[in-house]
């Protein structure tokens, strides 16, 4: 993972309103770099587990970033679930270098895949496209 640098450092693209995007993520490391860089947009809530993503999500959030697939997280349902139960719900998946795991979230309901080293221009730039 790239640690952030200055051409990395501008701005995320805005999105509308706080709590826009639950990150729930087991990898320590991502989950930090992940609330660094979208904290600024004042956007972003680290989910503590997977019933608090599950209440954020039922609350209007727009966007679960997440490194996880199988199994789900406990108190949240699978992708595929969410997504049929938030259909404006949008689910980046944190790629771990296994290319089985991004075909897996793809058939499992992420509409994107988040490719490794992350950076946050990609991060923003990716979240802020309306419709993946």
């Amino acid at each position: 993972m790239n640690a952030p640098n200055t051409q990395t450092r501008s701005s995320p693209a805005p999105l509308k309103a706080p709590g826009e995007i639950v990150i729930l993520c087991a990898e320590e490391e991502v989950r930090d770099v992940l609330a660094y860089w979208l904290g600024g947009s004042a956007c972003a809530v680290v989910a503590d587990d997977g019933y608090h993503a599950a209440k954020l999500l039922r609350n209007g959030c727009r966007w679960l970033v997440t490194d996880r697939v199988l199994p789900p997280w406990p108190g949240l349902d699978t992708l595929i679930a969410l997504r049929s139960n938030h259909p404006q719900l949008r689910i980046a998946f944190v790629e771990s270098g296994n290319i089985h795991d991004g075909i897996l979230a793809r058939v499992t309901g992420a509409t994107m895949l988040l490719q490794r080293p992350l950076t946050r221009q990609a991060i923003s730039e990716a979240l802020a496209r309306a419709d993946v």
